[in-house]
């Protein structure tokens, strides 16, 4: 198996254990990167989000809509621009389970594996990134 192959398989192994987790959670995976994203960058913009979640922004909006149809998000228009909007959690959203998940992941993944081992998975992973992001740039 080459390496991409063994990269596609571990992201579809624990994408596929995000989903799970998720369902339970009455969400989709789209809508949980979503909801973590807000937590990460409350008060961001719909074109902020869009952007770190690198979908089109009509794609975004029909998430925020499902997201606060379950009253989870909120959108608040931006001081200054009616037209936008700021987008936050609502008090009664709890993104606990979905980063508790992603410290369970990060657990997992690491046992058994020696700190200089993993240092050097780190470095290697960070330098195959900077590799990836040059080929989106060609």
């Amino acid at each position: 198996m080459t390496l991409f192959d063994e990269l596609l398989t571990l992201t579809r192994a624990i994408r596929a254990g995000f989903e799970l987790r998720v369902k339970k959670l009455g969400l989709t995976y789209a809508r949980a990167r979503l909801l973590t994203t807000i937590g990460r960058n409350p008060g961001a913009s719909q074109a902020e989000l869009a952007s770190a979640l690198e979908i089109e922004t009509p794609t975004l909006k029909r998430l925020l809509d499902a997201l606060e149809a379950q009253g989870l998000a909120e959108r608040r228009p931006l001081a200054g621009d009616a037209r936008k909007h700021a987008v936050f959690l609502t008090d009664t959203t709890r993104i606990e389970p979905l980063l508790r998940f992603r410290g369970e992941v990060d657990a997992a993944l690491v046992e058994g594996v020696s700190a200089e081992d993993l240092a050097a998975a780190r470095r290697v992973l960070t330098q195959m990134t900077r590799n990836a992001e040059r080929l989106r740039r060609e």
